[in-house]
């Protein structure tokens, strides 16, 4: 990898309608942005490739935590989702509308980001629309970096699992949550999906229990930190924060253990408030800095920096 890789996402960047237990919220969101987020904690060089429409308010966001991004400004509405939880917070879609999302196109990737060193996520988008991501990135530069996610809207026609199937022998990493492997696979157990999906290297998060890590066809329980929140306040976004952390935690540590206990713990700390404010503002120089930081909420206190624990 090159000194100083970027980390790029590309995706969906949208104004979400939440309403759960706790109230009801209008917010930004969407998947590239919450996994962007998720990894700006902690690696610096991030970028985002996404379109708003004229009615998105937070530009100044993106601007701030992305700068040198590329937002495209599209003459249509934000892409919108509206979500039902119940108490059991497992989401339920009451609207999902594309808008401005379609216009992300293949060429709004800068073609100096497309060089190996770089590491390049896509999230979740139509499967024809990542599969021609793919190939051009590819085709560029065949040892490029490149990881993706779905989500279950785009497992519930046949078509498009074939295609999801199909990309995860061509990304370098796969990820996807146990309900989405066993739909993709038509599998009776996890087991069989992991033999039934075949990618380089895959990833099937299991909520609070952590994730399974596959590579070179071994699968490895990572448990997650488990008590850091009883009740969530919103889960929104929570498994797109994961991927973002995992992707940065690794090109910090090129461990993959540690990658997927910091994802699984920012996907936590995500959850302790709406949307992505419990990230706002953090910012770790190290993960032993994120591991403080879990001590310091347990506490009930601030973030503070290795430095600022070590000298007491």
């Amino acid at each position: 990898m090159s000194k100083t890789p970027l980390l790029i996402f590309v995706g969906h960047v949208s104004i979400d309608r939440i309403k759960n237990i706790w109230g009801e919220r209008i917010q930004p969101g969407g998947a590239a942005l919450y996994a962007a987020l998720g990894a700006r904690t902690i690696y610096d060089h991030v970028k985002l490739v996404t379109a708003v429409g004229p009615d998105f308010k937070f530009l100044d966001l993106l601007r701030s935590n992305f700068p040198g991004s590329q937002v495209k400004l599209v003459n249509a509405p934000t892409t919108r989702f509206t979500i039902n939880y119940g108490e059991t917070f497992r989401a339920k879609y009451l609207e999902a509308l594309t808008g401005a999302g379609a216009a992300i196109k293949v060429s709004d990737l800068p073609a100096h980001w497309i060089k190996e060193g770089n590491l390049i996520h896509l999230a979740p988008m139509r499967p024809p629309k990542v599969e021609k991501f793919i190939e051009k990135v590819k085709s560029v530069s065949p040892r490029i970096w490149v990881s993706m996610h779905s989500s279950p809207d785009y497992i519930e026609q046949p078509k498009y699992r074939r295609i999801l199937r199909k990309l995860a022998e061509k990304v370098d990493l796969f990820v996807v949550n146990d309900h989405e492997a066993l739909t993709l696979t038509g599998a009776g157990s996890l087991i069989h999906a992991i033999q039934a999906l075949k990618a380089k290297r895959l990833a099937i998060t299991l909520g609070q229990m952590g994730a399974i890590l596959v590579e070179n066809g071994r699968p490895q329980l990572i448990p997650a930190l488990t008590g850091l929140v009883q009740t969530p306040k919103d889960t929104t976004g929570a498994g797109d924060v994961w991927c973002g952390a995992l992707l940065a935690a690794y090109l910090q540590t090129e461990d993959w253990t540690r990658a997927v206990l910091a994802a699984c713990t920012l996907s936590a700390i995500k959850c302790m408030g709406w949307g992505f404010e419990p990230l706002l503002g953090l910012k770790f120089k190290s993960l032993d800095d994120l591991t403080l930081h879990v001590l310091r909420l347990k506490e009930n206190r601030g973030q503070r920096s290795l430095r600022d624990f070590v000298e007491g």
